[in-house]
C-alpha cells in the first residue's frame, strides 16, 4: 500500500452505457474518456437517434462516477480515514452541512457551440443533451471531441461552484468549533 495521495491517483474504473454500446473510463479523475464499442456509433448515427444516444452517455457518466467514487471510499477506508455516514454523521456542523448541500451542487458544461451539454448534480446524477443536427454532421472522432469538450467544461465549473462552497461554508463557520 503505497501513500494515500498515489493510491488515489491509482483509481481506474471502467463503465459501459446500459444499452452496451458506449463504455467510459476514468483514470484518478484526471483522465476521461469514452469510446463507442463495435462501431456502435454507425448504429446511433443512422438512426439519428440523438436522445438515445444522449441518456446512455448520462447513465455512463452516472456508472462511472458512482464506481469512482466506490474506489475513493475503499482508498479512504485502507489508510483508516473515517466515512460519515447517515448512522454516523460528521462531528462538526460544517461538515454535516457540507455533505447536505454537496449532494445538490449543480454544474454545467458544453461544446464550444452548445451542440452537446451536460449537467451534473452532486456529480451523482448526469444529464446530457445533444442536439437534433449533431448526429447528422459529424462522425465518430468529431463527435468524441465534442463530447471531451463538454465534459472539460463540466469539470471546470464543477470545480468552482464546489470551491465556492467550500469557501462559503469556511467563512460561516470560522472561529466556530462546532
Amino acid at each position: 500500500m503505497g501513500t494515500i495521495a498515489n493510491d488515489l491517483n491509482e483509481i481506474v474504473v471502467t463503465v459501459t452505457s446500459p444499452d452496451g454500446r458506449v463504455q467510459g473510463r476514468a483514470e484518478s479523475l484526471q483522465y476521461l474518456t469514452l469510446r463507442f464499442l463495435h462501431d456502435s456509433y454507425e448504429g446511433y448515427y443512422r438512426h439519428r437517434d440523438a436522445a438515445v444516444l444522449a441518456h446512455q452517455l448520462g447513465r455512463a457518466a452516472t456508472l462511472m462516477s458512482t464506481a469512482y467514487q466506490k474506489a475513493r471510499r475503499e482508498v479512504m477506508s485502507a489508510h483508516d480515514f473515517e466515512r460519515s455516514s447517515v448512522l454516523q454523521p460528521p462531528f462538526h456542523s460544517r461538515h454535516r452541512e457540507y455533505n447536505e448541500r454537496g449532494l445538490k451542487i449543480t454544474a454545467q458544461g458544453g461544446s464550444p457551440d452548445g451542440e452537446i451539454r451536460v449537467t451534473t448534480t452532486g456529480l451523482l446524477d448526469f444529464d446530457v443533451r445533444i442536439r437534433h443536427d449533431v448526429l447528422d454532421r459529424l462522425g465518430e472522432r468529431p463527435f468524441l471531441q465534442l463530447a471531451d469538450q463538454a465534459v472539460h467544461h463540466l469539470r471546470a465549473d464543477y470545480q468552482r461552484v464546489h470551491t465556492e462552497l467550500r469557501r462559503e461554508l469556511y467563512l460561516k463557520y470560522q472561529g466556530r468549533e462546532r
